[in-house]
């Protein structure tokens, strides 16, 4: 609680301790896909707000989010993940050739693959129905992959992000990633198949 406190900007510290020591607390969860053409700021709140933070407007669209993320791997693997789950707004799926829109979306890899996804949490005052000092982090990473799948009337896109919050043993200086690698060095293909295959990859110490 206390370094919750801390990380709370000064003018917002009193009223955060207020909110925190009454029975219930409202809070909202949002996600953030920095999408290269068109950010989304979504929360699960039933109206749009802005955050006191960075000035963002997370728009009403909680119901997208049909699956919290779920951290893979596990405490041998390199470079945990988590997935998300997105359902289609009914909009979407009224339009024409909405699927075959969806396929190509998921596959403009230049469009998600290596920028930046978030999810947060956001404190409410009751009163107000105002955000309440600033949002605190759950996840933060970049984006991976995104598939599409399609349950009869419907479709759900499953998006993996690389959490810098949930690795272990990563070198200090960044992920250890085909995509990350080809970042520094666009000629190297040597982890091309590692995350692809599952395989742990094991540094020296030199």
């Amino acid at each position: 609680m206390i370094e919750f406190l801390k990380a709370q900007p000064e003018q917002y510290r009193d009223q955060v301790t207020d909110l925190l020591g009454r029975g219930a607390v409202q809070m909202a969860v949002m996600l953030h896909l920095d999408f290269a053409t068109t950010p989304v700021w979504l929360s699960n709140r039933n109206i749009a707000f802005t955050d006191l933070q960075w000035g963002y407007t997370w728009s009403a669209g909680g119901g997208l989010l049909v699956g919290l993320p779920e951290v893979r791997g596990g405490d041998n693997q390199l470079a945990p993940f988590h997935e998300y789950r997105l359902g289609m707004p009914d909009e979407w799926i009224d339009a024409e050739n909405w699927a075959a829109g969806l396929v190509a979306m998921v596959g403009d890899v230049g469009e998600y693959r290596g920028r930046a996804a978030g999810l947060y949490g956001q404190l409410f005052d009751p009163d107000s129905g105002q955000p309440a000092g600033h949002p605190f982090a759950f996840d933060v990473g970049i984006m991976d992959r995104m598939t599409v799948s399609f349950p009869r009337g419907g479709a759900i896109v499953s998006l993996t992000t690389e959490s810098f919050m949930a690795r272990k043993g990563v070198p200090v200086y960044g992920m250890q990633t085909y995509f990350d690698q080809q970042r520094r060095y666009p000629t190297d293909e040597g982890l091309q198949f590692v995350t692809e295959s599952g395989k742990l990859i094991t540094w020296t110490d030199w």
